[in-house]
């Protein structure tokens, strides 16, 4: 399932409201490629997480970071804001993607690199959303403040074209 998150963040004396769209690896490969193009153009910025106990969530970033380049560099000059993130890093026993091999990636593809658990503590996360907020520019934060829930369902009503149902 997809859920909608919102959290207030302070970074660098800035206060920035994150609407975070998470969308599990499994339901974007079932669906066609305009549902996940559209939830792109939808986004400023980019966490991908892959876990370090499965090769195959990581050797699918390649691609999908080409595909995010793609759509949003194409409307705009600004470098698109990407993070890696390899999680499960308490699994070290079970691990199958080395950090190295996350950080050469992230290298290669000019996109931000953690290593967390997301199981251990909420610490690893803080960071990522810190050093993914370090990289928006403060153009994007300044349109999007003060964006409410109902901000965030006109938003996703018009990005999937569907009239408002709801009583919010």
């Amino acid at each position: 399932m997809e859920f909608i998150y919102s959290h207030n963040l302070t970074v660098d004396g800035r206060e920035i409201l994150l609407h975070i769209w998470d969308v599990p690896n499994s339901q974007e490969q079932a669906e066609d490629g305009s549902s996940e193009e559209k939830r792109i153009q939808w986004a400023d910025s980019f966490v991908l997480v892959y876990s370090i106990c499965d090769r195959a969530s990581f050797n699918i970033l390649p691609l999908k970071i080409q595909f995010i380049k793609a759509a949003k560099e194409g409307q705009s000059q600004e470098k698109v804001p990407i993070v890696i993130v390899g999680n499960k890093r308490d699994l070290h026993h079970q691990r199958v993607v080395s950090s190295e091999e996350g950080r050469l990636l992230a290298l290669s593809l000019d996109c931000g690199f953690y290593e967390v658990s997301a199981a251990e503590a909420y610490h690893g996360a803080l960071m990522v959303f810190h050093g993914l907020a370090k990289l928006i520019p403060d153009t994007k934060l300044a349109l999007k403040k003060g964006t409410g829930i109902r901000g965030i369902v006109k938003t996703m009503s018009a990005v999937f074209a569907r009239k408002r149902t709801d009583s919010l």
